[in-house]
């Protein structure tokens, strides 16, 4: 430990942390530097600004097996309001950083220089390999350090502006890449993001959530109207809902007034401050925006709803005519995105289904960046009904949404609603296809192997038995369709009720021969009849050989009841022929009652289906990719 006097002040200042090779004086503000045996000043830096940061100064976590302590404090600004970067020293003598971003918590160690890294080569969305780690750009951009506490790794200076790159990668790693004030080759820093709990610091220690008392009821610069922040400790802008001015939320909790925007000239659906239950949580509706894009000369315009929940952060509500998505924040590692054909996110594919450039047009509430009226920003969507993953890109930065298609009813009662809202027009790019029913094809296939069991059953217990197997010849004499062309059979029984199959056979040539056919039964003197025909036709044209008909057809008569039978048959032909084959099959299941139930089990599924995929083209058709399912 080393201790002594400011040089600027004369105020005690100590170094607890092996690692520190500055302190920043308490009462005055200098940064002061070992210098072997002495200290020395290095100027003064800004004194820290309250924020809703949870984290101070000596307060101890644990991360896994590793015990550590907040020993110094950094807020950098990038001109849209500070954020808090804490120095942190571990029992082992390792060293990191702990950043706040909306919310969220980093932890990040230093792993050395990465020699022949240009910041220019890292746009926002780009995709790298580096230490082992598949990662994403997420932003490109730069800022300053403005105040700092405590004690720190290397000196302050607060006029300099520092480069940086924040990337992302699956399971929660993340990368800074710090180019320092002259774009030099960068320090890498490689951790991993956390939530609170997470770095395991007993509550007792945590500071208090600040509130800006002075936002909770404050009043619009312009025209005085009550504004009543939902989120004042993270709000940086605020759009009065009375005149339409932007104000700035200042470091002391002032707003002052940017500019006057254009009222938006249609009633939302939620208002501000609105209540709902989504995602199980409890949500509140602090800001809300219209959005529009142009697509071959047409605005299609859109409302999203900013909203906020203490524990979980920032998430967002879109409504466009009529069809509602909830989009929860992804991490730009945890999306793999190839623009205009898809993305993957958690093993599931995106179909691309338009891209387009989204302009802000209206602002009413409070928004936890510097939002403007007219900023822009390249938006892609991908699809896999009911989900899509959601890209936006500006110049600095990329960020991704999942999002999850909401019934308007749905929303309705997540915000107790009184009033149905509107009903949606048209179909929107991730709505679910209403026609596509895995249950119906799950009953399908239940009910296709019910009745093949069926008939598997019925045919191993069916008879099949052949009652008659008979050559019957035809006198060379025989005239067709006359006396001298019928045949009587000698009697034979049929043991058992059921189908008959009949089967006739005939040598025919460019011929045809039918047979007119009685069956009586002995006993009741009952009569059936049938005609069954067979016809052989071939030659040659000029595509080649052809052939029409065949040498044998088969048949059915139904329900033929037990008993003795004579069969009398007449024949009737074109050409003179030696004779013809006849068998008879009695208690013969056929295939086609089992055929005919498969297709009617089949027309509501059909059915579905085409409108599923009648469904789909309507989707599609509104596509700027010229892609589709």
């Amino acid at each position: 430990m080393t201790q002594g006097k400011c040089p600027a002040c004369g105020a005690a200042v100590e170094f607890t942390a092996g690692s520190a090779q500055v302190v920043v004086c308490g009462h005055c503000q200098t940064v002061v530097a070992k210098k072997g045996l002495d200290l020395e000043a290095h100027g003064k830096v800004g004194a820290v600004v309250d924020t809703d940061s949870p984290l101070r100064l000596g307060v101890e976590g644990r991360v896994g097996r590793e015990a550590y302590r907040v020993v110094g404090h950094l807020q950098k600004d990038h001109g849209a309001g500070p954020w808090d970067e804490w120095y942190v020293e571990f029992d082992d003598g390792r060293t990191g950083w702990v950043s706040e971003a909306e919310g969220a918590f980093y932890l990040l160690y230093a792993e050395g220089l990465e020699p022949e890294l240009k910041l220019q080569d890292f746009a926002p969305g780009r995709r790298f390999s580096l230490r082992g780690h598949r990662l994403a750009v997420e932003e490109r951009g730069h800022g300053r350090v403005v105040a700092a506490e405590g004690q720190l790794p290397h000196d302050v200076d607060p006029s300099a502006d520092s480069h940086y790159v924040d990337a992302s990668g699956p399971g929660g790693v993340f990368v800074t890449l710090d180019f320092g004030a002259w774009a030099k080759e960068p320090e890498v820093f490689i951790g991993r993001k956390l939530k609170l709990t997470e770095l395991g610091i007993p509550p007792d220690q945590l500071r208090p959530r600040v509130k800006q008392v002075a936002l909770v009821q404050a009043r619009c610069t312009e025209c005085n109207g009550p504004l009543e922040l939902r989120a004042p400790d993270q709000s940086k802008r605020v759009a009065c809902p009375y005149c339409g001015a932007l104000l700035e939320v200042g470091k002391n909790g002032r707003l002052a007034f940017l500019e006057l925007l254009q009222k938006p000239d249609h009633p939302f659906a939620l208002e501000l401050g609105a209540r709902g239950t989504l995602d199980a949580a409890e949500w509140i509706c602090i800001g809300m925006m219209v959005r529009s894009c142009e697509v071959e000369g047409v605005r299609y315009p859109w409302e999203e709803y900013l909203l906020f929940n203490r524990g979980r952060g920032f998430t967002w509500l879109m409504n466009s005519n009529g069809h509602w998505v909830f989009l929860k924040p992804l991490d730009a590692g945890e999306v793999s995105a190839r623009s205009g054909v898809a993305a993957h996110l958690g093993g599931e594919r995106f179909m691309a289904f338009q891209r387009v450039t989204a302009v802000t047009e209206r602002v009413l509430g409070e928004f936890y960046w510097a939002v403007r009226a007219g900023e822009t920003a390249t938006a892609e969507e991908f699809v896999a009904p009911p989900l899509s993953v959601n890209e936006e890109e500006t110049e600095t930065e990329v960020s991704y949404t999942r999002g999850e298609y909401l019934s308007p009813e749905v929303v309705r009662e997540a915000f107790g609603l009184k009033a149905p809202l509107p009903t949606p027009q048209g179909i929107a790019p991730s709505q679910p296809n209403p026609h596509r029913s895995a249950t119906a094809w799950r009953w399908v296939g239940l009910w296709a192997a019910f009745l093949l069991f069926i008939y598997i059953g019925v045919n191993s217990r069916a008879a099949n038995e052949v009652v008659l197997h008979q050559t019957v010849a035809l006198a060379p004499d025989a005239h067709s369709g006359t006396a001298t062309a019928v045949w009587f059979s000698e009697p034979f029984e049929i043991h058992q009720r059921g189908n008959l199959r009949v089967s006739l056979g005939a040598n025919v040539n460019n011929s045809w021969l039918g047979v007119e056919g009685e069956l009586l039964n002995q006993d009741t003197q009952e009569v059936i009849g049938f005609y069954e025909e067979v016809s052989l036709y071939t030659g040659r044209d000029s595509d080649g050989a052809w052939s029409e008909g065949g040498l044998e057809t088969t048949d059915y008569l139904s329900s033929v009841e037990a008993g003795r039978y004579v069969l009398r048959t007449q024949a009737s032909f074109s050409k003179q022929l030696p004779g013809y084959r006849l068998r008879l099959v009695s208690d013969s299941p056929r295939f086609l009652w089992l055929f005919c139930s498969l297709m009617l089990l089949l027309i509501v599924p059909a059915w579905n289906l085409l409108r599923s995929s009648l469904f789909e083209s309507s989707r599609w058709s509104e596509s700027n990719l010229k892609q589709g399912s």
